[in-house]
């Protein structure tokens, strides 16, 4: 099993996990959705009606369960861009991850990236950069995206999926970030095989 594990606010990061995890099938493999759990107030999120909606939405997708992670194959984290860094939920989570480190639960396997941001420039491969370092200090193997996927040229990065989604995240990711983010799902699929 693939864990695609991720924060999302609008549903952008939602709309880029599933179509990782509809990569990795496509390629003959197992996926499972992961949300972490939200960490704002309540009371900020009754009052933004989007923000409402997309926890709705995502109210049938399991919250992130360390444990679970021992028996993943591979890892795959998404987030949208804060301040050019990974959103707090997700951090949290990770930060959660050392009894894994302990015991070198995840060495050895595949693990990817993913994320949003608002703004052309915002931050979005810092981004990515922040979310492969713990995955780095786990041991895992980091799987981009190759430069044989034409649509990396204009979308996306080398180092993960993306989607750039207007300032205040109005956009949806494009047919190129989708397509990027399958290949990212079929790619993560077939090195995880290779790996184990």
């Amino acid at each position: 099993m693939i864990y695609i594990v991720f924060y999302s606010r609008y549903g952008n990061t939602l709309m880029l996990a599933e179509a990782i995890k509809e990569g990795v099938e496509g390629a003959g493999g197992e996926a499972s959705l992961r949300r972490v759990r939200e960490t704002a107030p309540e009371a900020v999120i009754e009052k933004d009606q989007r923000w409402k909606a997309t926890l709705e939405k995502m109210n049938d997708i399991s919250e992130a369960n360390i444990d679970e992670l021992s028996d993943a194959e591979a890892l795959v984290i998404g987030s949208p861009t804060r301040f050019g860094n990974m959103a707090a939920p997700l951090k949290e989570f990770i930060d959660l991850t050392g009894g894994l480190w302990v015991k070198g639960a995840l060495s050895g396997k595949a693990g990817a990236v993913f994320g949003t941001n608002s703004t052309m420039h915002g931050g979005k491969e810092s981004t990515l950069l922040s979310m492969m370092i713990p995955l780095l200090h786990h041991g895992m193997v980091i799987v981009g995206i190759p430069p044989t996927e034409a649509e990396v040229a204009t979308h996306g990065s080398y180092y993960g999926a993306t989607a750039t989604t207007g300032f205040m995240s109005e956009d949806r990711p494009t047919k190129e970030d989708l397509k990027l983010a399958k290949a990212l799902g079929r790619r993560i699929c077939e090195i995880s095989r290779k790996l184990s």
